[in-house]
C-alpha cells in the first residue's frame, strides 16, 4: 500500500487535502505541520513513504528545506504554494519536484489526487528515450525518472528498434530527429510499422528551426512533436498527455472485453484470443463449464446472491487454472476455459476445478453460506475450427448435466464416441 507524506501548516488546507486523499485513494497517509517532524518521518525508514505533499514555506523551513529533503531521500514530490511569479516558478522546478500545486480551490485538489495517481500508474509504464547526445540523452531519463516512469535509452534509431524488440512493453518512445545511423523520421516510420497508435505513443524532439519538421514528425506517425530547448514543465504536460491518452484507450478496451460482473474476459474477446493465439501443433483444451441449478439460487437467494456466487466461481477459476489458460464468460453462468493440455492432462485439469468449486462455501446476503456444483464438458485435441470445438464441448456438458450434474465429461474427438464419461 502506498504511504503519502502531507506537509502543511494551514490546518484547514491540511485537513480538506488530507480528507480528499482518504477519500479518494486506497493508501496509508500521514501528516505534520513542519518541517522538524517531516524530517523525523522521512528518517524513519519504515515510513517507506510513495510521495510527499510538501507546503513550499514552512514556519521553521522558509526556503522550501523540506521540499530538499524529501528529494534528497528519493521520496517524489508535490508542492504546495500559495504564490507564484516567474522567479519562484524557477526555483521549484530547479529543485527535481514533479509538479506544483496553487493554492486555489477545488481544481488544485483534484489535480493533486491525479498527479498522485499518475506517479502510482507510472511505475509500470516503460518510456524509451532516443537521442545521440549523451547530455541531453542523460537529463531526459533523470527527468523521466522524476516521474517514476521505467526508461531505456537508445543512441540512434536501430538501437531504438532493438531496444524496443527486447522490451514489448514500452508504451511512449521520445526521439530526436538527427541521429547518426536512422534518423528520428525513419524510427517513427518503423515504429508505426509494427505499432498503432492505441499500443504506442512517440513524441518527436528537435533543435532545428525548419517550420515542416513537425509537420513531417506527425504525418510520419508521431503523436506529438517538441522543440528544443522546451521547459521541464512543459514536457511533463506532454508526456502525461500521451500516456493518458494512452491509458484511456486501454481502459476503453478493457471496459469491451471484461465481462463487468465477474471482471473475466467476455464472449468476445475470447473470440479474438483465439484467431491471434491458436497453435495448430500444440494439444489444446477447452472447457465450457456450467453452474448446476444456477436459477434455483436466484430464485431463492436473490439475484445479488446469485451475483455474489458468479463472483466467487470467477474468483476461483482464476486462481486454480493454469497459468496460462485463457478464462472467460460466455454468458449466464456459462464460463469457458481454453488452455494447452492433452486429454491427461485436461481432465485432470477440469476435475480439480469441479472438485474445488463443490467445496467452495460462497458466503451471500444474510450472514449465510451457499456451496454450488458445476458440470462440465472438455474437448482436447488439435482441431482448429473454434465452432466446431465449442459445439463439441457443449455436447459434452449437456450430457453432463443428463448423467446427474456435478461431474466432467471429455472427448477428443469432435464426433462419435465419448472416450471419458466421469
Amino acid at each position: 500500500m502506498d504511504h503519502i507524506l502531507v506537509v502543511e501548516d494551514n490546518h484547514l488546507f491540511g485537513t480538506v487535502v488530507c480528507k480528499m486523499i482518504r477519500q479518494q485513494l486506497s493508501c496509508k497517509l500521514t501528516w505534520v505541520e513542519n518541517y522538524a517532524d517531516a524530517r523525523k518521518k522521512i528518517e524513519d525508514r519504515s515510513n517507506n513513504f510513495s510521495v510527499a505533499l510538501l507546503d513550499l514555506n514552512l514556519p521553521d523551513a522558509e526556503m522550501g528545506e523540506a521540499v530538499d529533503y524529501a528529494i534528497a531521500h528519493d521520496i517524489p514530490s508535490i508542492v504546495f504554494t500559495s504564490r507564484f511569479n516567474q522567479q519562484l516558478h524557477e526555483q521549484i522546478w530547479s529543485k527535481g519536484i514533479v509538479d506544483y500545486v496553487l493554492k486555489e480551490g477545488p481544481d488544485s485538489l483534484n489535480y493533486i489526487i491525479k498527479q498522485i495517481r499518475r506517479l502510482h500508474r507510472n511505475r509500470s509504464i516503460d518510456v524509451l528515450v532516443v537521442e545521440d547526445s549523451a547530455l541531453i540523452r542523460n537529463h531526459l531519463v533523470e527527468t523521466l525518472r522524476v516521474q517514476r516512469f521505467n526508461v531505456f535509452s537508445a543512441t540512434n534509431g536501430e538501437e531504438a528498434l532493438s531496444v524496443i524488440s527486447n522490451n514489448s512493453n514500452i508504451r511512449l518512445v521520445i526521439t530526436d530527429f538527427h541521429m547518426p545511423i536512422m534518423d528520428g523520421f525513419d524510427l517513427v516510420r518503423k515504429l508505426r510499422r509494427q505499432y498503432s497508435y492505441n499500443d504506442l505513443a512517440i513524441i518527436g524532439l528537435s533543435a532545428h528551426e525548419d517550420p515542416t519538421l513537425s509537420a513531417r514528425f506527425l504525418k510520419y506517425g508521431a503523436n506529438d512533436y517538441l522543440v528544443k530547448p522546451f521547459s521541464q514543465e512543459e514536457f511533463y504536460c506532454r508526456v502525461h498527455q500521451n500516456v493518458d491518452m494512452l491509458e484511456s484507450i486501454r481502459q476503453i478496451r478493457q471496459n469491451a472485453e471484461r465481462d463487468f460482473l465477474t471482471g473475466l474476459y467476455n464472449r468476445r474477446y475470447f473470440f479474438n484470443y483465439w484467431q491471434k493465439t491458436l497453435n495448430p501443433n500444440k494439444p489444446t483444451a477447452f472447457a465450457m463449464l456450467d453452474i448446476d441449478h444456477f436459477k434455483q439460487v436466484n430464485d431463492t437467494y436473490g439475484h445479488d446472491s446469485g451475483d455474489q456466487v458468479l463472483r466467487e466461481v470467477s474468483a476461483l477459476l482464476i486462481r486454480e487454472a493454469p497459468a496460462d489458460a485463457l478464462v472467460a464468460r460466455f454468458g449466464g453462468e456459462e464460463f469457458c476455459l481454453l488452455f494447452n493440455a492433452d486429454k491427461e492432462e485436461g481432465t485432470r485439469v477440469a476435475e480439480h476445478l469441479r472438485e474445488t468449486i463443490s467445496r467452495q462455501k460462497i458466503p451471500v446476503e444474510g450472514q449465510q453460506q451457499l456451496q454450488v456444483t458445476t458440470s462440465i464438458g472438455l474437448y482436447c485435441g488439435n482441431c482448429a475450427e473454434i465452432e466446431k470445438i465449442i459445439r463439441c464441448a457443449d455436447e459434452k456438458l449437456y450430457l453432463a448435466k443428463q448423467l446427474g450434474r456435478n461431474c466432467v465429461i471429455a472427448t477428443t474427438t469432435i464426433e462419435g464416441e465419448e472416450l471419458h464419461d466421469q
